[in-house]
C-alpha cells in the first residue's frame, strides 16, 4: 500500500449566470495513508490542462504525489484522461 497512489476525477454541477456548468475535479489519494488532495479543478480538461497538473502534483517537496510516498500510480482510461496521461507519470509508472 505505501508504493500506491491513485488519481480521477469526479464531475460537479454548478449553477453560474452562464447556466448550468459541469466541473471536472482531478483528486489524488495515497492509498496507506487514505489522504485526499484536490489537485485542480476545471470545467474543459483538456490535454495541456493535464500535463500542467501532473507537473504540480509531482513538484519535488510541494506537490501531494512525491517520489518519496509512492512508486505507481493507478489511473483510469475515460476521454478526460488523455492518451499520452501515463507518459506524464513516468517517475510513477
Amino acid at each position: 500500500m505505501a508504493v500506491l497512489a491513485g488519481t480521477d476525477f469526479f464531475a460537479v454541477e454548478v449553477l453560474t449566470w452562464r447556466g448550468l456548468v459541469t466541473y471536472h475535479v482531478l483528486f489524488c489519494l495515497h492509498l496507506e495513508t487514505r489522504r485526499v488532495t484536490i489537485a485542480g479543478i476545471t470545467d474543459q480538461p483538456e490535454e495541456s490542462w493535464m500535463q500542467q497538473m501532473a507537473r504540480n502534483v509531482t513538484f519535488e517537496g510541494e506537490g501531494c504525489l512525491s517520489l518519496s510516498q509512492g512508486c505507481y500510480l493507478l489511473h483510469g482510461r475515460d476521454a478526460k484522461t488523455a492518451h499520452r496521461f501515463g507518459r506524464l507519470w513516468q517517475p510513477w509508472v
